[in-house]
């Protein structure tokens, strides 16, 4: 029932401009009050023009990408923080991979762990399955070169080299981190598909279903923890990207453009995207220590100068300006 509900939901913020406008004409002939009439039309074409705007003019775009992604087993995904990156993997992965196939390298509850056993072909996974990678770079270190780490990124480099052999033209990498430099060479030399997402924001769908949802759950969600709170169901999520295409013989350098107009909107319902990712998996493995009495400035010029020092190196910096002076006498 639960999962009928998201599907009626999804389907009616996908097509809510039509679906809105049909409803108003075949109210119209039965309701007599002028300003109920004139309020019906309003809402109605306010509608028509947000799905307009967000949803079709947007709808190839689901299209392109999925079938882009069909072709390429493995892909990385890039963005700041709150980019909408690991939405996307995620919104990708259900698409592409039933769940009883799902690996992650975070934790989520019911799936399978993702592990270095499985990056180092120590352990085999299952055909067709689906990876999702999240800040990669945490696991597969980028600023390992020495010696003695060739045998770990020659291991790296012949997962990804090999994943659709080994694992089917169903298998599916996805490797999430906020840049490209963070991610371990024998990862992304081998992946020739990279998306950049620029943001994520989420928009209404159908005005008055949105504003009732949003009253009723103003007060459910006042007194749930953050991170539990309930979702407007009748939102769209829009997330901005970028397609790369890599050129090089390493495939190192990616072809740039950043016009506006080059840049892509994949716009869903939000069940579609948000469903369920613990965005703060990382949260009770913060090393930091809480400090109740935190210092303010200015309440000791001893110890504002000490921070100064130690936050810049100010004495490594005053000792290069000495140098350049000498030399210059």
């Amino acid at each position: 029932m639960k999962n009928l509900i998201k599907k009626v939901i999804n389907f009616y913020n996908t097509w809510y401009g039509i679906i809105n406008a049909v409803i108003c004409l075949l109210l119209l002939s039965h309701i007599q009050n002028s300003t109920l009439t004139f309020a019906m039309i309003i809402i109605a074409v306010i509608d028509a023009y947000t799905w307009y705007k967000n949803i079709y003019k947007n709808m190839t775009t689901k299209k392109e990408l999925f079938a882009t992604i069909s072709q390429n087993n493995a892909l990385c995904i890039y963005g700041g923080i709150g980019a909408g990156k690991s939405t996307l993997a995620e919104y990708i992965l259900n698409h592409f991979i039933p769940k009883e196939k799902r690996y992650y390298n975070t934790n989520r509850p019911g799936f399978k762990a993702f592990t270095n056993e499985h990056l180092l072909l120590h352990e085999k996974l299952e055909d067709g399955c689906g990876v999702l990678i999240d800040e990669a770079g945490g696991q597969a270190d980028a600023y390992h070169y020495e010696k003695k780490d060739n045998q770990t990124r020659k291991r790296i480099d012949y997962l990804n080299k090999f994943a659709r052999h080994w694992y089917t033209d169903k298998c599916l990498f996805i490797y999430v981190d906020q840049a490209q430099g963070n991610v371990n060479t024998s990862i992304y030399r081998n992946i020739y598909y990279v998306i950049q997402c620029k943001g994520l924001d989420v928009k209404p769908s159908a005005l008055i279903p949105n504003l009732i949802a949003r009253f009723i759950l103003f007060f459910v969600n006042k007194k749930r923890p953050t991170g539990k709170k309930f979702n407007n169901p009748f939102c769209n999520v829009s997330i901005e990207f970028m397609e790369f295409a890599k050129l090089g013989d390493y495939a190192d350098h990616y072809t740039v453009n950043i016009e506006d107009k080059d840049h892509k909107k994949l716009v869903g319902s939000i069940y579609d995207f948000f469903t369920g990712q613990n965005t703060y998996v990382f949260r009770n493995f913060n090393p930091a220590i809480q400090n109740d009495c935190p210092y303010v400035w200015g309440q000791n010029s001893e110890t504002d100068n000490q921070i100064m020092h130690d936050n810049f190196n100010f004495a490594v910096v005053s000792e290069k300006i000495q140098n350049s002076f000498n030399e210059l006498k």
